[in-house]
């Protein structure tokens, strides 16, 4: 169930992620000219998020980690999406 969890999660997330990224690079609504490639840093801070919790998971069996710590990671996960578009507001 957890590894379900966790897997269903990150792939939720990602793809989350990048509708997100690519709903703001592609600028103003109408204005197909301009492309924003800042805001596909939001992708690499989700990947960031993504190998943490991958290296996380793996280094301990999944079975022996609580539901809490599961529930943490996936929420941390989530939280790498607002976080990065935080990130890419910096370069633009």
């Amino acid at each position: 169930m957890k590894l379900i969890l966790t897997r269903g999660n990150v792939l939720c997330s990602g793809v989350v992620a990048l509708l997100i990224s690519w709903f703001f690079a592609q600028g103003a609504i109408g204005d197909a000219d301009s492309l924003t490639p800042a805001f596909f840093l939001i992708l690499l801070v989700w990947a960031i998020g993504a190998l943490l919790l991958w290296k996380s998971i793996s280094s301990v069996k999944l079975q022996n980690t609580s539901y809490f710590k599961v529930i943490l990671g996936n929420l941390l996960l989530w939280i790498t999406i607002p976080i990065g578009f935080i990130f890419s507001h910096l370069f633009i």
